[in-house]
C-alpha cells in the first residue's frame, strides 16, 4: 500500500517568481503540444501529467520535507524525457519550444475571460464567446470579481465536455462471440478495479455511485453513519481487489480513484444544488470522499470526479 503525504509544491520561474504547481495547467500545455504536433493521442496529455504529479508527491515523503522549491525548467524537461522515451519526439520538442511562464497565473477578471480562453485554447469567434458568458456567471454566481486561470480553464474544460455530450454520436456495438463486457457495461457495475500499465502504471477503481444506491431507502441527505452500510462493504471488495492486484506484479502501483455519476448522487443523496460547477463539487464534496478514503485501507493518489 502507498500512501503519499500532502504538501505544497512550488515552480520556481527564471524570472524568480513561482507558483504552486498546476496539473491542468500542465495538462493544456501538453494536449496544445499533441494537437499542433499533428498528434492524435492527445489522451496521453493526461497519462504524463499523473506521472510527473506522482513524481512530485513522491517527492516530499522521501526528502521528509512537506513544502519545497522545484524549478520549473525541471520539471519540462521531465516532461520532454517522458515524450521521447515513448516516441512522441515532434510533441517533445514543440513542449520545449513553448515553456510556460509566471505570466500564465495570477488573477483574470470577468472582462479578460474571452481573451484569455482564445490564447489558452486556441479557440475563436462564438466558441470563445459562448464560453466566457457561462464562466462570467459562474464568477458572478460565486461573487468573484477574479479568478486564477485554472478555475477558468476548469469551468471551460467541464461546459465543452457538457456540450459535446449533448452533441455525443450513436456508438455500433461491436462484440464478438465470447469477448469481455464493453466498457459501458463496465461501467453499469457498481465497481471494477482493473491493473494500467500504460505511460502511468497505476491500479485504477471506480465506484459508480448513482447504481450503488439505486436501492437505496434511506431519506436524505445521508450523513457519514447512514452512508456506513451502503460504502463499507465496497470499500472492502475494492481493497481486496487492489491486494490481489499487488499479488501479482502491481506492488508499488498507486491507487486512482473514479467517482462516476458523483454529480448526480450529490444532488439526490447529499442535497447539493444542481447548478453546482464541477470544481465547486469537488470542494464540496470533500467530507465524503475523506469518509471513503477513511474506510479505505488502500489510499487513492487521486480521485476523479465523472
Amino acid at each position: 500500500m502507498i500512501e503519499l503525504e500532502t504538501g505544497t509544491v512550488s515552480i520556481l520561474y527564471p524570472d524568480g517568481t513561482s507558483a504552486a504547481f498546476d496539473p491542468d495547467g500542465l495538462r493544456v500545455r501538453l494536449e496544445k503540444g499533441f494537437s499542433d504536433s499533428g498528434c492524435a493521442d492527445i489522451w496521453i496529455a493526461g497519462e504524463i501529467v499523473l506521472a510527473v504529479e506522482y513524481a512530485l508527491r513522491c517527492r516530499p515523503a522521501e526528502s521528509g520535507s512537506m513544502n519545497y522549491v522545484i524549478h520549473a525548467g525541471d520539471i519540462d524537461d521531465c516532461v520532454a524525457r517522458i515524450l521521447e522515451d515513448t516516441g512522441y519526439s515532434a510533441v517533445a520538442l514543440y513542449f520545449k519550444d513553448n515553456t510556460a511562464s509566471s505570466g500564465d497565473f495570477g488573477k483574470i477578471k470577468p472582462g479578460q475571460v474571452e481573451q484569455y480562453l482564445m490564447e489558452k485554447l486556441q479557440l475563436t469567434g462564438s466558441a470563445a464567446g459562448d464560453l466566457a458568458v457561462r464562466i462570467r456567471q459562474v464568477m458572478q454566481t460565486i461573487g468573484a470579481a477574479q479568478c486564477s486561470p485554472r478555475l477558468v480553464l476548469e469551468l471551460a474544460r467541464h461546459f465543452r465536455e457538457e456540450a459535446a455530450l449533448s452533441h455525443r454520436l450513436p456508438t455500433p456495438q461491436v462484440q464478438s462471440a465470447g469477448s469481455p463486457a464493453s466498457h459501458a457495461a463496465a461501467r453499469e457495475k457498481t465497481w471494477h478495479v482493473r491493473r494500467s500499465d500504460s505511460i502511468f502504471p497505476s491500479i485504477r477503481a471506480e465506484i459508480n455511485l448513482p447504481k450503488l444506491f439505486e436501492n437505496c431507502r434511506l431519506t436524505p441527505p445521508l450523513t457519514e453513519f447512514s452512508l456506513t452500510p451502503v460504502l463499507l462493504p465496497v470499500a472492502e471488495q475494492l481493497d481486496a481487489a487492489c491486494a490481489e492486484l499487488r499479488n501479482h506484479g502491481a506492488e508499488n502501483y498507486p491507487l486512482l480513484l473514479t467517482l462516476r455519476g458523483f454529480s448526480d448522487f450529490s444532488v439526490r443523496w447529499l442535497s447539493f444544488e444542481p447548478e453546482t460547477a464541477k470544481n465547486m463539487l469537488q470542494k464540496t464534496g470533500q467530507p465524503f470522499t475523506d469518509f471513503l478514503c477513511s474506510i479505505l485501507r488502500e489510499k487513492p493518489f487521486k480521485i476523479f470526479f465523472r
